[in-house]
């Protein structure tokens, strides 16, 4: 997400039980300072009948310094395996050859079930605002997500389960 001074990464990847595989909570400053911002907490929250964010809020804490919350609203969508060639995409493989100076524009209708049960299965990124507790206003940015079958921490039973 960017702020208008500074960059915020976060990148959380957990196990079926919320073991943490992959824990990253940086701010970038404008004027190139890194700040770590240690162990994020996370809350998610999913349209009813999906695993699709709506929103989230992001606890963080500079070392030494107070903690503060980042809330997240998702403002649209891209399915990465939905065109981009992500994921299990039937149309295209990331990365695949098709020939110098190959060119093609394709649309996709999300309302088509045969493209939206994709969605479920692969990660989604999310067009986001971000608003920061600790007073540094508000950002916009990418929020990448995706939940593939169990998901303790998240009340996912295992691969149908979605949100109540």
């Amino acid at each position: 997400m960017r702020f208008e001074d500074h960059a915020l990464v976060v990148i959380v990847q957990e196990q079926p039980d919320g073991f943490r595989t992959l824990n990253d909570a940086t701010r970038i400053w404008a004027d190139g300072r890194r700040e770590q911002l240690g162990w994020p907490e996370f809350e998610i929250d999913y349209a009813p009948g999906t695993r699709h964010p709506t929103g989230a809020r992001l606890h963080l804490k500079a070392r030494g310094g107070p903690a503060f919350t980042v809330e997240v609203e998702t403002r649209g969508f891209v399915a990465l395996n939905v065109g981009a060639g992500y994921g299990g995409d039937p149309d295209w493989a990331h990365g695949q050859w098709r020939g110098r100076n190959w060119l093609e524009s394709v649309a996709y209708d999300m309302t088509d079930p045969a493209i939206s049960g994709r969605v479920p299965f692969s990660v989604v990124d999310h067009v986001a605002v971000a608003r920061s507790s600790d007073g540094h206003g508000e950002g916009a940015g990418l929020f990448e997500h995706g939940t593939f079958g169990r998901h303790d921490p998240s009340g996912f039973a295992d691969w149908g389960s979605v949100a109540p």
